[in-house]
């Protein structure tokens, strides 16, 4: 890359409002490292510090996601023939502008900042995470507040749900905080080569 390049690559990244982007392996030092990073970004931003503090609980909730439930892949280093692992990426910016007519979805929003992660899903998953975020997604506020401390005393949630780790907590905590509902997209199929065969999950959140 040359120097024009990356100074286009930057134009590019200011003019989003990129705060933070990573993208690779996720351990629980990587995930540290970052939320350490978004931390000093964050603390010369503009924005109410409780927007801060969803925004920061956003990006753990959905890093630790991709740690835990993102299908392993093998590495794309040249060389590296060490074992499959978690991988993603997730990215962190700030709301310069938002149409008065609302987001994509048709809601209106007093959001800050935006966040998004992708990673490779099993495709066996695809419809229980796609049920599971569809759900999220039609609950108002109050659903939503009562649907966690309902699943906070769930205690039969590993019999009804071998997979997930916190009862469905994490969706329904970056819910609480988002400033409209989740945004997620399912690639599978011919949109998903480069990790086939795999499905790509994609979710964004504002705050």
């Amino acid at each position: 890359m040359n120097p024009t390049e990356f100074a286009r690559l930057r134009a590019q990244a200011e003019h989003n409002g990129l705060l933070l982007y990573y993208a690779g392996p996720f351990n629980p030092n990587v995930i540290q490292a970052a939320a350490d990073t978004l931390k000093g970004r964050l603390a010369s931003e503009d924005g109410s510090s409780s927007a801060k503090r969803k925004l920061f609980s956003t990006f753990i909730e959905m890093a630790q996601n991709v740690l835990h439930y993102a299908a392993p892949l093998p590495s794309s280093e040249p060389g590296d023939a060490g074992a499959p692992m978690a991988r993603g990426a997730i990215g962190v910016g700030r709301v310069e502008a938002l149409d008065p007519a609302g987001d994509e979805d048709g809601h209106l929003s007093q959001a800050h900042f935006w966040i998004a992660c992708s990673n490779a899903v099993q495709n066996a998953h695809v419809p229980r995470l796609a049920a599971k975020l569809d759900a999220v997604r039609a609950m108002s506020l109050p659903e939503i507040k009562a649907a966690y401390r309902a699943q906070l005393h769930n205690t039969h949630h590993g019999e009804e749900d071998d997979i997930s780790r916190g009862a469905g907590l994490g969706w329904l905590t970056i819910a609480r905080d988002a400033s409209a509902p989740l945004q997620y997209h399912i690639a599978t199929g011919e949109d998903a080569t480069e990790t086939a065969p795999h499905a790509v999950f994609h979710v964004k959140a504002l705050i």
